[in-house]
């Protein structure tokens, strides 16, 4: 009788275990255009990768950054083709080789070059673009080798894709492109397509939402954000936009997360990803969860209203200082959950986890 009932019981705990396991899983890494070699963060991530083909990865803007022979920024330029930026570019694609996944990579400012001007700002970017596709279509283990930078030809999106059986919908959108439209000798008849972005952006969301779908939104910039920024705040006011408490704002990253946020809170459990700012954070607000993974290559000191700037255990983690990248695993029966890692690729905590879905 004892036996029995142990057997039962290591079932039931064993069924439940099996009934955990991740679906799908996807992978989220900004701002890692730094190195010229794969360092120790991007190797942690491929060995995530490799080891689980159901999954997607999103490099979420800022894929190369320019230096001077001195290693110094110069400036805020980002991919020109040259030795230095494809290594920067190839330390990224070759944790890709042998994956059998999905790969996107989104724009950020870098990639266009912080231009002011669409026409400027689009001939970097669509190099990138070229350099990225060509390559990522040689390697034969993707899932997707084309249609991996989104979205393209320097339009501001929405492009979405759907995975995991068409239950996970990808939303890509070109941040910059919409913050571009507050300089000024921009053509007109882009405030109207500006428009039509917000208007196809929340049917895409109600689409997904009747479908009921796990969405999850890729940019470069975020639209919300916790604690402050405590490097010196650079003389380009959009760069920093909303990221710096108590800085004068610019005010099309303003417009851009006010509309963008207004069409979040229509839809509840949307999860809104991106980078720029060079630290790994997760939240929720009103309803739909925030991720900012912006340090792929570099980190930024923020200051948390912890004193040992590490996460918060039970469901929120405010800033962390460190390299890293972040995990979101859907699951059939569950919600979805966030894991994040330390840039040595060590799980370091179950930020949300999974709940039966009622």
């Amino acid at each position: 009788m004892f036996r029995k009932v142990f057997i039962f019981v290591f079932l039931l705990i064993a069924a439940h275990a099996f009934a955990q396991q991740a679906d799908f899983k996807l992978y989220l890494v900004g701002d890692a255009g730094e190195n010229e070699i794969t360092g120790e963060t991007l190797d942690s991530l491929k060995s995530k990768l490799l080891h689980n083909p159901e999954s997607a990865i999103v490099f979420l803007g800022d894929n190369s950054y320019k230096n001077t022979f001195f290693g110094l920024a110069e400036g805020f330029k980002g991919f020109d083709s040259s030795r230095i930026t494809q290594r920067k570019l190839n330390a990224q694609l070759d944790i890709l080789k042998g994956y059998k996944g999905y790969a996107y990579f989104v724009p950020g400012n870098h990639d266009w070059w912080n231009k002011k001007q669409f026409a400027k700002g689009k001939r970097g970017l669509k190099m990138e673009e070229s350099f990225i596709e060509t390559n990522l279509g040689k390697n034969t283990t993707l899932a997707n080798p084309t249609q991996t930078f989104l979205p393209k030809n320097g339009s501001p999106g929405p492009v979405s894709v759907e995975l995991d059986n068409n239950k996970v919908r990808i939303v890509f959108i070109d941040t910059y492109w919409l913050i571009l439209l507050g300089f000024k000798d921009n053509p007109a008849q882009n405030i109207a397509l500006a428009n039509t972005f917000y208007h196809n952006l929340d049917s895409v969301l109600a689409l997904a939402t009747a479908l009921h779908q796990n969405v999850v939104i890729v940019a470069h910039h975020p639209v919300s954000h916790l604690g402050t920024v405590m490097a010196k705040p650079f003389k380009h006011p959009y760069f920093m936009g909303r990221l710096k408490q108590n800085s004068q704002t610019f005010p099309s990253y303003d417009t851009m997360a006010a509309r963008i946020n207004a069409i979040l809170t229509k839809y509840p459990d949307i999860y809104y990803a991106s980078g720029h700012i060079h630290a790994l954070q997760y939240f929720t607000l009103k309803n739909t969860h925030y991720i900012i993974s912006g340090a792929g290559s570099k980190t930024i000191p923020v200051k948390t209203t912890q004193d040992d700037s590490k996460p918060t255990v039970g469901g929120l983690c405010e800033l962390w200082n460190d390299k890293g990248f972040f995990e979101i695993d859907f699951y059939k029966d569950y919600t979805p959950a966030v894991k994040i890692y330390h840039s040595n690729g060590r799980e370091s905590i179950d930020i949300k986890q999974p709940e039966a879905i009622k």
